[in-house]
């Protein structure tokens, strides 16, 4: 997992300058210059309106006796999204496009599914001995 970051870090500035010439040349320079800079200015507003949003969120699950995980994985979500925006570049704005929509959003937060080795040695299959006592209060 930490190779694939460290590959993903190393490859982002490339990708950038492609796709920023890329764009270059089919919208021309000022276009390319306004979406360039509307990108760093769009991820701060969303870096200033999250932690209030998530904090209304999160009081809301508490209000009702629910956990807040929902809200917290909503308010982290959307904060990496106004990080990737402020990333001068298209290929880090259409990330964070992807987080800022609910599907990407939703698609991301499935936990992977994570199976444990086995022990060394195998299952053990020996009963655990001990003493049962209920706990009395």
């Amino acid at each position: 997992m930490i190779a694939r970051l460290l590959r993903f870090m190393v490859f982002l500035p490339l990708i950038e300058v492609v796709v920023i010439v890329l764009v270059w040349r089919a919208i021309g320079p000022w276009w390319t210059l306004g979406l360039l800079a509307a990108g760093p200015v769009a991820g701060v507003a969303l870096l200033r309106l999250s932690p209030v949003r998530t904090l209304g969120h999160v009081h809301a699950a508490l209000s009702r006796g629910r956990l807040p995980h929902e809200a917290v994985w909503e308010g982290a979500a959307l904060g990496l999204a106004g990080l990737l925006l402020i990333v001068p570049g298209f290929f880090s704005d259409l990330l964070a496009l992807v987080l800022l929509a609910g599907p990407g959003r939703r698609a991301l937060r499935r936990p992977a599914q994570v199976v444990p080795p086995p022990p060394p040695g195998g299952p053990s299959r020996e009963p655990l001995e001990g003493r049962f006592r209920p706990d009395r209060d």
